[in-house]
């Protein structure tokens, strides 16, 4: 073998180590209508940008110039650190499931997270002692609507943010203000991956507490010279301290994540004083509805923009992780409920799946409205009109459900909820105007798994759900508007009155039960 053989040889060795390494340590994603492949970059093995992404670059360079200038030193290094990188991808997922959910919860062991929010429940029951109307779905819901609308409201400036002072103390405020830089513009696409109940107390007190876990995903406009949009989207963990008095009777379905006057009603509106500009109260504490006295923000990592980037699942072959003593559970609930019918609801959820899959697929968001809850549908507009803006689309082909998994059931006062593991394939794959395929893949199927909760009020009347496309309520053609009013009877069926809706979807490596 000749001299310039060989020098061929190591760069095609320093060329492919590299790519390698750069396939590896770059990617990360937003794909698919659950958020997909995820929102977060997966267990903690998603890189961040900034720093970590300049250091990879310069890593990079390093090891292409060792292995071509020094190959007797450059060749052995570059093995060990691909076999390190190797190791560090296929290492047991036991270890990422400790990663994700032990890291939400702060427990030891992800073994732990279902005992622990059964803990939270009794805890919550307790609570409904004191406040019959609670619901864990409506506060769920609240505290998603409440999420969304204070990220969204700092990219608005100080005087929108101000606003939601009946919910957010001053100091809230400031360190959600301390997140933005000089330039911002917008903070749009919320994402709500995963929230889990970290803490509650104070149930013996007249003023409840609850600790609230985040990890979401949204997306920053900072316009700059050369890149008139800014894009950059972030993968962060929050945490949030909620208080309210004990007492207090929660709000109605209807008006608990309408985010208004929590004391009169009214449309958030301030006067001069600070105080609500239509009753006059200035409110700094949780004595009529839930309101967060501080913010920790545990992590915050730069992803970029999130359309056509592409990495391997993270959780489908993670162990299932169902409600404690869920049989008994679910026992309970079919004894109540004698005209409940598995069949005819998992017929349903997978109409709802494969309606939410074609609209996302077709740029479509009018196809996925009547489906979905307000919080979710808004989440999934956006990143439609993202992708369209763009001139992009996410499609999903010859995509199917291949098992569902009944894993939790919950019953209050407003709501019945139901949450099914669902597995599913399908080609995943990105495509430009032109029908370019630019992220994913048309030729590899894609598998995955994600947790769908569904909700349907507890008025509702009895019934076999239904799984075709007609109106649940006066049975016309399913027609709705964007608030998910029906256009022949007027019902607002996207809110579980009359049938199950989608109300939340999960991420397999952030679920804990």
């Amino acid at each position: 073998m000749n001299q310039r053989t060989l020098s061929n040889l190591r760069k095609a060795v320093a060329i492919g180590g590299v790519a390698f390494l750069t396939a590896a340590l770059a990617a990360d994603v937003f794909a698919r209508v659950g958020g997909g492949q995820s929102y977060g970059g997966g267990g903690g093995h998603g890189g961040g940008g900034g720093g970590a992404g300049a250091l990879i670059y310069l890593l990079i360079r390093f090891l292409l110039w060792l292995t071509i200038e020094h190959p007797v030193i450059g060749i052995p290094v570059d093995i060990i650190v691909i076999g390190l990188v190797i190791y560090w991808f296929t290492r047991p997922s036991k270890k990422a499931i400790a990663a994700t959910s032990s890291s939400i919860l702060g427990v030891s062991g992800a073994a732990a997270a279902p005992a622990r929010q059964q803990g939270f429940q009794r805890e919550f029951n307790q609570l409904r002692r004191f406040d019959p109307n609670f619901s864990e779905i409506i506060f769920t819901d609240f505290c998603y609507a409440l999420y969304g609308r204070a990220h969204e409201a700092r990219g608005q400036g100080p005087k929108a943010l101000d606003l939601l002072s009946p919910y957010l103390s001053e100091q809230v405020r400031a360190s959600l203000l301390q997140l933005n830089s000089s330039n911002l513009k917008a903070v749009q696409g919320v994402i709500v991956g995963a929230m889990q109940v970290a803490d509650v107390r104070g149930l013996a007190s007249p003023t409840v507490c609850i600790s609230i876990e985040f990890e979401a995903n949204y997306t920053e406009f900072t316009p700059r010279e050369g890149d008139p949009r800014g894009e950059m989207s972030y993968y962060v963990r929050e945490r949030w301290e909620l208080e309210r008095k004990r007492d207090v009777l929660s709000p109605t379905p209807e008006q608990a994540t309408a985010l208004h006057c929590p004391r009169c009603g009214a449309p958030l509106q301030k006067d001069t004083a600070g105080a609500c500009a239509f009753c006059g109260t200035k409110i700094d504490s949780g004595e009529f509805q839930w309101y967060v006295r501080e913010l920790t923000t545990l992590s915050r990592e730069a992803k970029g923009p999130l359309l056509t980037s592409d990495v391997p699942e993270v959780g489908t072959d993670y162990p299932t992780v169902a409600q404690p003593n869920f049989p008994a559970v679910r026992a309970a609930f079919e004894q109540n409920h004698p005209e409940f019918s598995w069949a005819d609801f998992q017929a349903r959820a997978r109409l709802i799946f494969n309606e939410l899959q074609e609209a996302w697929s077709s740029l479509n968001w009018e196809r996925a409205r009547p489906h979905e809850t307000d919080n979710i549908f808004q989440m999934h507009r956006f990143w439609i009109e993202a992708y369209r803006a763009q001139g992009l689309r996410n499609a999903l082909d010859q995509c199917q459900i291949t098992a569902m998994q009944p894993v939790k059931i919950k019953v209050d006062s407003f709501y019945d909820s139901i949450t099914l593991r669902i597995f599913a394939q399908g080609y995943d794959y990105t495509v430009d105007n032109n029908g370019r395929v630019v992220g994913g893949s048309n030729k590899d199927v894609r598998r995955w798994s994600e947790y769908w909760t569904f909700i349907r009020s507890t008025k509702a009347k009895p019934g076999p759900a239904r799984a075709d496309l007609n109106c649940p309520n006066c049975g016309a053609p399913l027609k709705v508007n964007a608030s998910g009013i029906c256009e022949f009877c007027g019902g607002k069926i996207t809110s579980g009155e009359f049938d199950w809706v989608l109300s939340k979807i999960e991420q397999d490596e952030s679920y804990a039960g």
